[in-house]
This record gives C-alpha cells, sequence and structure tokens, in this order.
C-alpha cells in the first residue's frame, strides 16, 4: 500500500514539476557531458571524449526543444522545429557511429576506478527512472514536441547503457578477451538498432 502511495505521489510531483524536470534532466545530462570529457582527458581515452561531444551536442539539442515547448507557437511552428530537431537527431546518431566503432576497436579506458564507475551507474539508473516515468504519464493530447523530447529521453538511456556496458568491461577485464569483443558488438548494434527505431517513430502528427 505504501508502494503505490509513493508512486501516486511521485506521478503528481512530476505532472506539477514537469518544466522543472526537463530543465533538471538538461542540467544532469550537461555534467554527464563534462565528467567524461574530464575522464577522457585524465584517462587519455578518445571514446569517453567522442560520448561527451555527443551528449553535448545532446544536450543543444534537448535544449532548443525544451525552449520551444514553453513557447506559444503555432501548429505550423511546432511543426517546423520538430522536423528540424528530427534532421538533428539524424546527424546526432550519424555521430554515434563513431564512438560505436571505437568501442568496437577496443578504444576505450583500460582501466577504470570504482568511483566513475558508480558515477556512471548512477547516471544510467537516474535517468531510465525519469524516462520510463515520462513515457507512463504520457498524455494524448500533448504537443508533438512534448513526444518528439521523450523520444529523445529514451535515445539518452539507450546510450547511456552502451556507455555503462563500456564501463563494465573496463572494470571487469584489462586483456583482450574474444567474447567479451563479440557480446560488445551484438550490444552496439542493438543499441544503434534501437535509436534508429526510436528515429523511424517521430512523425510530424
Amino acid at each position: 500500500m505504501k508502494i503505490k502511495e509513493y508512486y501516486r505521489k511521485l506521478k503528481t510531483s512530476f505532472e506539477e514539476n514537469r518544466k522543472k524536470v526537463y530543465i533538471g534532466s538538461l542540467i544532469f545530462t550537461l555534467l554527464f557531458s563534462v565528467f567524461n570529457m574530464i575522464l577522457g582527458i585524465v584517462k587519455h581515452s578518445i571514446w569517453h571524449k567522442t560520448i561527451s561531444v555527443y551528449y553535448f551536442i545532446l544536450v543543444i539539442i534537448k535544449g532548443i526543444l525544451v525552449l520551444y515547448i514553453y513557447k506559444n507557437n503555432s501548429k505550423e511552428k511546432e511543426v517546423k522545429v520538430y522536423k528540424l530537431i528530427k534532421i538533428l537527431l539524424v546527424l546526432l546518431n550519424l555521430f554515434l557511429i563513431i564512438p560505436i566503432t571505437l568501442l568496437i576497436m577496443d578504444k576505450r579506458l583500460v582501466e577504470m576506478t570504482l568511483i566513475p564507475s558508480i558515477a556512471i551507474a548512477l547516471y544510467v539508473t537516474i535517468k531510465t527512472s525519469v524516462s520510463i516515468l515520462q513515457f507512463v504519464k504520457r498524455r494524448n493530447g500533448d504537443k508533438i514536441l512534448f513526444k518528439q523530447l521523450r523520444t529523445i529521453n529514451l535515445m539518452d538511456v539507450t546510450v547511456s547503457i552502451l556507455t555503462l556496458t563500456s564501463t563494465l568491461i573496463s572494470v571487469n577485464t584489462t586483456e583482450f578477451d574474444i567474447g567479451l569483443y563479440y557480446l560488445t558488438i551484438a550490444i552496439s548494434i542493438v543499441e544503434f538498432g534501437v535509436n534508429i527505431f526510436l528515429l523511424a517513430r517521430l512523425k510530424d502528427r
């Protein structure tokens, strides 16, 4: 009973503070981008540098979207913004091929300490929870820009899982393992495929 009551309050709180949640999510993603860039510089990891760039571009795209969501736009304006964001997402997913290739080529961290591993796991957990809550709370009357933002958040989750996969591999092994190599390829293909599927589902009506 307590769990149901807590869940009801959580949904109510999210609905009342939806704008704050979106802005908080933007800040959180930006911090994750900075975290990966610092990690990439300190550990000389080009993988984390490219992931940092990916998330920074994602923050810009989501920022544009949130900005227009809370403006009094005409239907035509919303459709134009929607199409622009979709083009940017296509380009962003093409850029994602770079970190995926680096991961498959084993150009990631060779060693990873516990603290950054926990930080990445925490990010993935929070982003997944928020994205699921947004999906559950979707409304049929939502603007198309709201629907697009939910899709972007799901894409964020898939790439976060890819980042977590890289981290777990780094923590658990320092040598080349053929099994992990094939597993990495499989996970990368699935994650990229999910993003393409989500992108294909985006329609301006």
